[in-house]
């Protein structure tokens, strides 16, 4: 699939989760999970204000090839200047009422060189196959920087206390190999490295009471 058709797909599949969910909030609240983050959803009736970067719906126009897109230009309430999906095609959308698509993580949306890097850190991964070091996600950074995340499998085995990702960072670009990027994460420890924990709790604390008086 190209760029458009891939991130078109990953937001029909994120939204058929919420339906099955039967998840129908009529506030932004209604969509939040247990870890802190959100249900992909279209915004509620308390959203924020679109801006530029924002992937929205124009949802009370006809279908159109410009019916989802990015958010390249806010020229005011009701008028913007759409990026199409997967390209750098541009188009004066106004007259419309645009409704933000949240809730869907930024790795399924990349696009272009971004996403190819990212395929590249997955594939070498693989190719390093260490059982415990897994891919955790890339972070693009605007100065050509990527930050990569390595993670231990299974938290480390430790369900009370999973272990911490740890990240490095590395100049990239589209030429940027999957054997560099492989040779950049042994540098940093893939492979080799020990993941940090949260120190125990001391059996002192464990038996505490939020008054900060020993449990009875």
């Amino acid at each position: 699939m190209n760029d458009k058709e891939r991130i078109l797909t990953v937001i029909l599949d994120r939204l058929s989760l919420t339906q099955t969910l039967c998840l129908s909030g009529t506030s932004e609240k209604m969509f939040d999970d247990r870890d802190g983050r959100q249900y992909a959803h279209f915004g509620a009736y308390d959203d924020r204000p679109i801006q530029k970067g924002d992937l929205v719906l124009a949802s009370t126009g006809g279908i159109s090839e410009w019916k989802i897109g990015w958010v390249h230009q806010v020229i005011d309430r009701d008028t913007i200047v759409m990026r199409e999906i997967g390209g750098e095609r541009l188009c004066n959308y106004g007259n419309e009422r645009f409704q933000r698509i949240v809730g869907i993580d930024e790795s399924l949306l990349l696009e272009g060189d971004r996403y190819q890097f990212q395929q590249k850190v997955l594939r070498a991964f693989r190719k390093g196959d260490e059982y415990m070091y897994r891919f955790g996600g890339v972070t693009f950074l605007d100065d050509g920087q990527a930050e990569i995340w390595t993670r231990e499998a299974f938290g480390g085995f430790t369900p009370h206390n999973p272990s911490k990702p740890y990240s490095f960072f590395m100049k990239w670009n589209k030429r940027t190999s999957v054997k560099r990027i492989l040779a950049t994460m042994r540098e940093n420890g893939y492979g080799t490295r020990k993941f940090d924990r949260n120190p125990e709790p001391t059996k002192e604390l464990e038996n505490t009471s939020p008054t900060g008086q020993n449990g009875a």
